[in-house]
């Protein structure tokens, strides 16, 4: 049995249960990321945030590592994509020739 002030170790520091804040080299990453996909303006940055995390943003501090490494992930897939046309017909849009294509 505890006493009321010992330490309780089911009970999480509050330092460790608040999310910590992206890193600069997150911070880093994403702005190379925007600047790949031609995103220059805050709005359009910030609306993307919000589109791909579900985080809507008052400022770049508000992004927690968490989020930010969901963002770069996302805004990898859509540099990847970036220039790509997207008909809708998987066959058109597929990224490899097939055996058919090779004949």
């Amino acid at each position: 049995m505890h006493s009321l002030f010992d330490d309780d170790p089911d009970i999480p520091d509050p330092d460790e249960a608040r999310p910590r804040p992206m890193l600069e080299s997150q911070r880093s990453q994403i702005r190379d990321a925007f600047g790949a996909l031609g995103l220059t303006t805050a709005r359009e940055q910030f609306a993307l945030v919000e589109e791909l995390t579900g985080v809507r943003l008052n400022r770049v501090t508000d992004l927690t590592e968490n989020a930010a490494r969901t963002l770069m992930y996302a805004l990898k897939g859509r540099a990847q994509n970036a220039g790509r046309s997207n008909t809708g017909d998987s066959w058109a849009d597929r990224e490899e020739d097939t055996w058919i294509d090779r004949l």
